[in-house]
């Protein structure tokens, strides 16, 4: 997907970010687990070259279904909501992954005319979106760990968060 060397150790920080909650898994239950696992794997498929767009749909929409299979378990709510947010979040912008990146066919076909509007669209441009799904994700995981009480933040909450900032760091490059 991208082939730049600073955007590969990026990747590469959210690769760690998804396996650092994994870490402290003692007590977590089993489905936060493989779906840490999952991320981990989107994030270093991302980072291999010449994989097809369809491939990041297809790890998109797995991720967000695995959003929905970790929120069923309800023993490890403190765990479980973080992850389907992390989930959710890495979901959606490799869902508008294919879409973000401009082919030059297609910006030139969207480009203003002399008259002062576009052809070849709606007029929308989707370029802000996986900036917004970045800084919601940022904000939600901040609400998570501030609202967690102070005597309750034991050691995972405290690793899920920081796991969730690395992996934000991780997807960064995908709102550029």
């Amino acid at each position: 997907m991208f082939e730049i060397p600073a955007v590969h150790a990026a990747m590469f920080v959210g690769a760690v970010g998804a396996l650092v909650p994994m870490w402290r898994a003692h007590g977590t239950d089993c489905r936060v687990q493989i779906a840490h696992g999952a991320m981990a794997l989107s994030m270093v498929a991302m980072m291999i070259p010449g994989v097809p767009a369809g491939i990041h749909l297809l790890e998109g929409a797995v991720l967000i279904g695995l959003a929905v299979f970790v929120t069923g378990e309800t023993m490890h709510r403190r765990t479980a909501i973080p992850c389907a947010v992390d989930l959710t979040a890495m979901g959606v912008l490799l869902l508008l992954a294919p879409m973000s990146a401009t082919t030059p066919a297609a910006s030139a076909a969207s480009a203003p005319t002399p008259s002062g509007h576009h052809h070849g669209g709606a007029g929308i441009s989707t370029g802000w979106l996986p900036l917004v799904v970045l800084v919601c994700w940022a904000l939600s995981t901040l609400y998570l760990f501030r609202s967690t009480p102070r005597r309750e933040r034991r050691s995972g909450v405290k690793t899920a968060a920081a796991g969730s900032a690395l992996m934000i760091l991780g997807m960064a490059p995908m709102a550029a």
